[in-house]
């Protein structure tokens, strides 16, 4: 069992922090604080905490996961509709490779775009700002470098 402190990813909200460990219902919850927005509780049963929880990268998964990011093809999947369907079924996985695969795909995409003055849809742009975030959150975390920072700092890895 988990204790209050334990920093955690939550799979759909990311970072955040067991602030207590309450009982409702008969039933014992972990409530989590999202670690870039305090002000928002999340409430998950201890139950499910394989489910929903998992433990924050280290380091050296971290180094793995650029790696498979750096091995990512530069396909696209040119159909919008496809292209969202796919990511939001990996998105919703809580899959952390699935989440570098995604954030590798539409940054690849909006350079693209970017190149030939074309939109960088919405649909698209929403869902890079989402996984986007959640991937730098974390990896900020396992790098132990400021997250106002931890995107330039990828980028030159990838790029290595």
């Amino acid at each position: 069992m988990l204790k209050v402190g334990d920093i955690v990813v939550h799979k759909k909200h990311g970072i955040c922090r067991i602030s207590q460990i309450l009982q409702m219902l008969d039933l014992d919850y972990y409530q989590l604080i999202p670690h870039f927005d305090e002000s928002m509780a999340i409430f998950v049963p201890v139950m499910k905490e394989s489910e929903l929880l998992r433990s924050v990268l280290t380091k050296d998964e971290a180094d793995n996961l650029i790696s498979y990011m750096r091995e990512i093809d530069k396909d696209l999947i040119e159909d919008t509709k496809e292209r969202r369907d796919d990511f939001h079924k990996k998105f919703s996985s809580g899959d952390l490779k699935d989440l570098a695969y995604i954030c590798r795909k539409l940054f690849l995409l909006k350079k693209s775009k970017e190149k030939t003055n074309a939109k960088f849809c919405l649909t698209d742009s929403t869902m890079f700002e989402k996984a986007n975030k959640m991937l730098l959150d974390e990896l900020s975390i396992a790098y132990n470098i400021d997250r106002s920072q931890i995107f330039e700092y990828v980028s030159k890895l990838i790029n290595e």
